[in-house]
Formats: structure tokens, sequence, C-alpha cells
């Protein structure tokens, strides 16, 4: 009888944790994330670095499959860093696929740009490109995967699209959250902050804070974020990063938020038509990116498809369970349906060699 009971009490605590597809329920995520999550990915994932065409040094962290399973490949917002992501990443491990994420230059492990590792920094957004570009040829090596994914949030959205604009081909569809087409310049209007970025540029101060900026706020407070109705994931995101203060990033400089705009600019003034399938996921309550910008953009191709979240912030994949367990469900029949879809594609896609730069 108390063997009965024994087990009926551990499969309550099981139901009363993961939620059905192995989601973790949210007011379990603190316990959840030291006692399951992170050793599950130090187990499954192997951490190492790749070297840039500049020098830069490269984080990433990698699971792979066997038998040429397909490959996902997250591709993060600014300020962001690889651990953040090991929820989502358990979340999704049921797929069987190969898993593959990096640090940006300038945040996470990676090198930082300036003296200043505070200080949100790139010369150029194409180098976040061609970062992606040598990231799949050296280290996901795509052509032994029968399909390659990308899985972008934020920042990661206008990469991953310049990347397939430039390179297409290389990847067999990709999933954009949050994507970063357009962004909140308050209290400024938008034409006048990319004219003040650029001035500042161009008279040498691009290395400085955007105006109202500075270092990372460990104190920020939960109530009114533009971020994540989520308190649990709230508070996670915030003790990762006290227990890893290196991967601790401030606000954006001038420089940055320059190349932001012409990225963006790139993306939404000369819209090209890309071959590979889309899903675009926004939230509702989106007040960092909005939703025109990224609505316009999936209404012009036409293999995008368009699912608004009601309720939904910023960081969909951090969100409470009632929005972020719909925006699972969308990614993975998105996977689902188009890995199987490519799988009969292989010997016609591309190779990622180095005639393709």
């Amino acid at each position: 009888m108390r063997f009965i009971l024994f087990t009926c009490f551990l499969i309550f605590l099981l139901v009363g944790t993961v939620l059905p597809g192995g989601a973790v329920v949210e007011k379990k995520v603190p316990e959840a994330s030291k006692n399951t999550i992170m050793p599950y990915f130090a187990k499954h994932f192997q951490k190492s670095f790749m070297k840039t065409h500049d020098g830069v040094e490269i984080r990433y962290a990698a699971s792979e499959a066997a038998d040429g399973r397909p490959a996902l490949v997250i591709v993060d917002g600014r300020t962001e860093f690889i651990a953040k992501y090991a929820e989502i990443l358990y979340d999704l491990k049921d797929l069987g696929f190969s898993f593959y994420i990096y640090d940006h230059r300038g945040q996470g492990e990676s090198s930082r740009m300036l003296a200043d590792p505070q200080k949100g920094y790139v010369k150029h957004f194409e180098d976040y490109v061609e970062d992606l570009h040598l990231f799949l040829k050296t280290v996901v090596k795509g052509n032994e995967h029968r399909s390659v994914f990308l899985l972008s949030h934020s920042m990661g959205g206008p990469v991953s699209i310049l990347l397939e604009r430039k390179y297409p081909g290389e990847i067999n569809g990709m999933i954009l959250c949050s994507p970063m087409l357009s962004v909140n310049t308050a209290p400024f209007p938008k034409f006048v902050a990319k004219v003040l970025s650029k001035a500042f540029v161009l008279v040498g101060m691009g290395k400085r804070y955007v105006i109202g900026g500075g270092p990372y706020k460990h104190d920020l407070p939960f109530e009114n974020n533009d971020l994540t109705d989520s308190y649990a994931r709230f508070e996670l995101n915030r003790r990762l990063v006290e227990d890893n203060p290196k991967v601790a990033l401030g606000s954006p400089t001038f420089r940055w938020l320059s190349e932001a705009f012409s990225a963006m600019d790139a993306i939404t003034s000369g819209v090209s038509p890309l071959k590979v399938p889309m899903l675009l996921l926004v939230g509702e309550d989106d007040t960092v990116v909005g939703t025109k910008a990224q609505k316009a953009f999936c209404e012009s191709q036409k293999n995008c498809s368009l699912v608004v979240l009601p309720k939904g912030k910023h960081e969909l994949l951090m969100e409470k369970d009632q929005v972020r367990d719909g925006v699972l469900e969308h990614i993975k029949l998105f996977l689902n349906t188009y890995a199987t879809n490519s799988s009969e594609k292989t010997a016609a896609r591309p190779s990622l060699s180095k005639d393709s730069q």
C-alpha cells in the first residue's frame, strides 16, 4: 500500500512539473531549471568556440543527433546568451533534431567588441550575418543534415533573413519570433533616433551609449516590463545573469543602433521574396518591436505564415504558459511538417562549400 501511495505521489509530482509534450509548467520553472533543465543541458550539449574571419571568438553549444537528422539553429536576440535558451531546447528535445546555439559577437560568452564589455556594439550588422554563415558551414555542417532550420528571436530575425537573402538555399526554413524589423525609439520619433545615431557615428562618437543608456541593471522591476508577463521566467533569466555576470550586457551604442536601422531598412524597404518557408510569430502586446512591420513583411512573402499571439509580449519563448504553449505547438508543427517535406529534396540542396561565399 505504501508503495502504491509513493508511486502515485511521484506521478503527481511529474504531472505537476511537466506539461504534455515535455514543456515545464511555469510555476515549476525555477525548481526544474536547477534540477532537470540545466543538468540535461550540461549532459547533452558540448560547448566550444568558433573563430571568425576577423579573430572574434564565438561561443556555441551543440547537441548532435545521429543518422543525419534535421538540425535546428537558434539565432537569439540582443543581450541574450546560450543558457537563457536551455528551457526551450529542453522542451524541443523530443523532436530528435540536432540542436545548435551560439552567442553573437559582442555578447554572452563570445568576444566583446569594446574595452567596456557592457557596451552593445557591432561595426557592421553584416558581421552578424557572416558569423551565422560561418557557423553553418564549419559547425552545423548543413550538408550532413537532411535539413537545417533557424529559430530566431528579435535581432536574430534580421540576421536570419539577411542570411537567406545573401546565401539562398543554405537553410530549409526559418521561424521568426518577434523579429526586429522595427524598434521602439521612445521618447524620440523613429526618424529622429535614426538621424541622431548616424550623426554620432559620423562625428566619431559611435562607441558611446545611446541617450539614456548605460551598463546592465540587475534591479529592473518585473512590474510594467516590456518583455514578458511570466514572473518565474523573468526572475530565472535575472538569476542566470547573476550566476554568470560575464554574460551581462548593457544598452546599445550609437554605432549598433545605426547599423540596426540600416539592416531593418534593407529588409523592409527593399522587400524581395525568400523561397524558404517561414513562420512569423508576434505578440499582440509587443511594445519593443511592434507588429506593423512584421505583418507587412510576412504579407509580402508568399511562403510566410503569420501568427499573432493574444496577450503576448516581446519574449514569446519566455512568456506565460498560456502564450508560450501555443508558441511551442506552432514551432513543433512547422518543424515536423517541413523537416519531413525537405528530407525528400536533400539531393538537390546546395552544399555549404567555400565556393558559395
